[in-house]
């Protein structure tokens, strides 16, 4: 759409250059000149508000997907953090079973009553290991999902990108007439060359009533 306004205001300014006075009065010379410069000026204003409204879309799109980062980040440094807590316990727990076996073996020869505590000891011990290792998977399997998470957060902002690029595709397939005094939909869409029910469908009209000033997508 803005390609096309660009379009416009070149050929308004070309139209302005080269009318004729030759063919019509001063007066009428001027009024044309004034209804061609405030056309120029009202598609100038068009093409500044469509930049304006994309970039801030954009910005919108940027800061959602900053924040989203930021959250992740975070939730993954929190995950990291406490891992790595738990990595510490684990490793202190196998230096102080480390200590008590060496212990227990000293005492084997003299005490060997207490071997079955010690094998009760190390059933625990092994238990703890596994539970310990199944808290690790499934700090791992957060991990993967706040990963696929991020990989999501891309394809969406792909996704917005294309759209953006759909839209923008779209809105050239049409051009912006404003109303003018003693317009009907049959003389706008004879001049340019188009039906009327292809105009009332553009803009989603029910009947034919059009009014002065109002802007209307005409199908190229």
């Amino acid at each position: 759409m803005k390609t096309t306004k660009f379009f416009s205001i070149a050929i308004l300014a070309i139209s302005l250059s080269a009318c004729s006075p030759m063919k019509s009065s001063p007066k009428e010379e001027k009024h044309q000149l004034e209804l061609t410069l405030h056309e120029l000026q009202t598609n100038l204003d068009d093409l500044r508000h469509d930049i304006n409204c994309f970039h801030t879309e954009m910005q919108i799109v940027d800061g959602k997907v900053k924040h989203q980062e930021d959250a992740t980040q975070n939730l993954k440094q929190q995950h990291l953090e406490k891992l790595q807590l738990k990595i510490e316990n684990l490793t202190k727990l196998f230096s102080e079973m480390e200590n008590k076996i060496s212990l227990f073996e000293t005492k084997s020869h003299s005490l060997n009553s207490n071997f079955s505590t010690l094998s009760n000891h190390a059933n625990e011990t092994t238990l703890a290991l596994t539970q310990h290792k199944d808290k690790i998977n499934e700090l791992e399997k957060i991990i993967l999902k706040q990963n696929s998470r991020l990989e999501d957060i891309a394809k969406v902002k792909t996704t917005l990108e294309d759209i953006v690029k759909t839209i923008k595709s779209n809105s050239s397939n049409y051009v912006i007439y404003k109303v003018r005094a003693k317009d009907s939909l049959e003389k706008i869409a004879k001049i340019n060359n188009v039906t009327v029910d292809s105009i009332k469908h553009l803009n989603d009209l029910d009947n034919d009533l059009i009014v002065v000033g109002q802007k209307l997508k005409i199908p190229k």
